[in-house]
């Protein structure tokens, strides 16, 4: 969710993201890292996805509009905050997957 954010918002988008392009986003991100030789799991769960939003409601707040549900950025929280909180820890070739051009692509971030 953050990382998707983080993309929407520096591209110039809005600062909302809806679940399914969520779920594809972390799709594209999880085929980047896996063409690269790199082993990883995609959790993709409503439990899980509920858990995290209500474990970061500082950052993020759940909005519906036209029968589709969005994660969106609080007012106030910049990217450099959710660089900070999300991505610190983040392996180089993870950060890589997430700004992978095909990645972004999903987002409708195009170069």
């Amino acid at each position: 969710m953050a990382n998707a954010l983080i993309e929407l918002v520096d591209n110039s988008k809005e600062g909302k993201v809806s679940f399914k392009e969520l779920n594809e986003y972390g799709a594209k991100v999880l085929d980047v890292l896996n063409e690269k030789g790199e082993r990883a799991v995609l959790v993709l769960s409503r439990d899980y996805t509920n858990r995290f939003i209500h474990n970061c409601t500082e950052y993020f707040e759940i909005e519906s509009h036209d029968d589709e549900k969005y994660v969106c950025l609080k007012e106030g929280i910049t990217t450099n905050k959710l660089r900070d909180v999300f991505r610190s820890y983040t392996t180089y070739q993870v950060l890589q997957a997430f700004v992978d051009e095909k990645s972004l692509e999903v987002l409708g971030i195009t170069a």
